[in-house]
């Protein structure tokens, strides 16, 4: 598969200290960015800043060895503190440690740090004191598709580059399929790596959950026995994606004078729903042992 560039996204002439990448997280997505990296790190770059992929710098890049670089990420997807950009564990050298030495291959430094909205607190604090001061020559990469929940200060101080995904898989090409489907796909999975058997597979889960809810004139013991499965936290975004979707028609519904009293009809009420769903979302991410069961009968219950 093609893995386009960065290019017509990042002024080369003036690159940022600091980047934000909004991204779903797969592959696709992490070449786009390293491909970037061993551009600024390339000691022998080509026309339009294009790294040459044979020096010392792009090579030990590709081998995972560049000395010039450093890649975060959570432990076993909890949280990434203060220990990791101190470099207080054997684990690796620490942001502000590469960040204070001087480049041994290329001309530059760079920290990619993954999942960025996992850092805690008093991390994201530790950060925003060296993107305040940052040093010279070197780069800081975030990378997260949950953007909210970094400081807002940390925010103010990074260039943003949303990276949207790539639909030029044949399956989407074939079919004629809903466009809130690969948006959700791409965020769930990684789509780079699937057949087309199992994106066929997942489309079909799509419809069934969509045809089990039958614009809420469902039976909730029937979809509660056949939502109760290793895809949950796939069906109850498709479930959220509904609801909005109806809410919002009926409000762009013309025979409505006064659209902002409909758009508060029952609003506390949605809010509780949506805080029940976010809820088991958190509880399946963290996987915390939880009857499904129970917490899909007082979602639906809301409903």
């Amino acid at each position: 598969m093609k893995i386009e560039s960065l290019s017509s996204k990042i002024n080369f002439k003036n690159i940022s200290h600091a980047y934000l990448f909004e991204c779903d997280g797969s592959n696709i997505s992490h070449q786009k960015i390293d491909n970037f990296i061993k551009q600024i790190l390339c000691t022998q770059k080509k026309e339009n800043f294009q790294f040459c992929d044979n020096c010392k710098s792009c090579l030990s890049f590709n081998s995972e060895a560049n000395p010039d670089f450093l890649k975060l990420s959570p432990i076993d997807k909890e949280m990434i503190g203060i220990g990791s950009l101190r470099g207080d564990n054997d684990l690796n050298r620490g942001v502000i440690n590469l960040l204070n030495e001087t480049p041994l291959l290329s001309e530059a430094k760079v920290v990619k740090i993954n999942n960025a909205d996992l850092l805690t607190d008093e991390a994201q604090n530790y950060l925003l004191k060296i993107l305040e001061e940052p040093s010279k020559n070197s780069y800081i990469f975030l990378i997260s598709s949950r953007p909210y929940r970094l400081k807002k200060t940390i925010l103010s101080r990074v260039t943003r580059i949303n990276i949207t995904p790539d639909n030029d898989l044949e399956v989407f090409k074939e079919k004629k399929v809903d466009r809130f489907f690969s948006e959700l796909i791409y965020k769930e999975f990684d789509v780079s790596i699937m057949s087309e058997e199992e994106l066929n597979f997942l489309l079909t889960i799509f419809d069934e959950t969509l045809n089990s809810l039958e614009t809420y004139n469902f039976s909730k013991k029937t979809i509660i026995d056949s939502w109760n499965d290793e895809y949950l936290n796939f069906r109850l975004n498709i479930l959220k994606h509904s609801i909005f979707v109806t809410l919002s028609k009926k409000i762009e519904d013309q025979s409505y004078t006064d659209k902002t009293i409909f758009s508060n009809i029952q609003q506390e009420r949605l809010f509780i729903f949506l805080e029940e769903l976010i809820s088991i979302q958190a509880l399946i991410a963290n996987k915390v042992a939880i009857n499904k069961k129970i917490q899909l009968d007082s979602i639906f219950d809301l409903v």
